[in-house]
């Protein structure tokens, strides 16, 4: 079972930090269902119910939150965006993301539809060390980002690190191709961030219907696990 916590350094500069996991199984069984599965709805028009259009969409208060928080990280929010604002803007141009890995389909369509943060995990494939929310450090933290290329590893960027192999970069901007979901996936690690009350019930919703599509098909689903600045360290399992 996964152990979770935030660092004091993340507590202190965003008091009001939730994040929230759960990890599955029998997941190799569950994507060949959730191939199978049509979304709820059409995701692009569940954006627009909520006010949610390519100009609006950097002005939603969940976004926006997010906005400050990666300018905290040192970082340009317009040029790094955050992931509900990347996914929101290619499902609002051409359609949910398909990225040929149905449970990450699955888990980017959950997040766009509640614009909250959340990023899928291999379990086989993570380190030993526990999984820490904490500012980066640039003298040994290793990020190997889908793709390649060089991303700012400053000592103000936070990240999702087990020991020096970061997870995921600036909050939930990248992710690491070492540790990600692969189509040989069985049990997986989900987590997702909030830095401000008003994203709270928005990553709860989230993680709940990740967490009832999930077991819709076939998966074998724990239960879910929360951690905040009062309450620092987590067991996800």
């Amino acid at each position: 079972m996964p152990s979770f916590s935030v660092a004091g350094s993340i507590a202190a500069r965003h008091p009001e930090v939730l994040v929230g996991g759960l990890v599955a199984s029998n997941l190799r069984a569950a994507a060949a269902r959730v191939a199978g599965q049509p979304f709820p709805e059409d995701t692009a028009r569940a954006l627009v119910n909520q006010d949610v259009t390519i100009e609006l969409v950097a002005d939603h208060p969940l976004i926006r939150d997010w906005r400050t928080a990666i300018a905290d990280c040192g970082l340009k929010p317009s040029t790094w965006k955050c992931s509900p604002e990347q996914l929101a803007r290619r499902t609002l141009k051409g359609g949910p993301v398909r990225s040929g890995l149905d449970l990450v389909d699955l888990y980017c369509e959950v997040a766009t539809r509640h614009l909250a943060p959340l990023g899928g995990y291999d379990v086989d494939r993570l380190p030993p060390e526990p999984i820490v929310l904490r500012l980066a450090d640039p003298g040994s933290d290793i990020f190997v980002p889908p793709g390649g290329g060089d991303v700012p590893l400053t000592d103000k960027v936070a990240v999702y690190a087990a020991g020096s192999t970061v997870l995921r970069w600036a909050f939930n901007c990248r992710d690491s191709r070492e540790t990600c979901l692969t189509g040989d996936t069985d049990t997986g690690l989900f987590l997702g961030e909030a830095v401000t009350v008003v994203q709270h019930a928005a990553l709860r919703a989230a993680l709940a219907d990740l967490a009832g599509r999930l077991t819709a098909a076939g998966g074998e689903v724990g239960p879910l696990g929360f951690a905040d600045a009062e309450h620092p360290d987590l067991t996800i399992g």
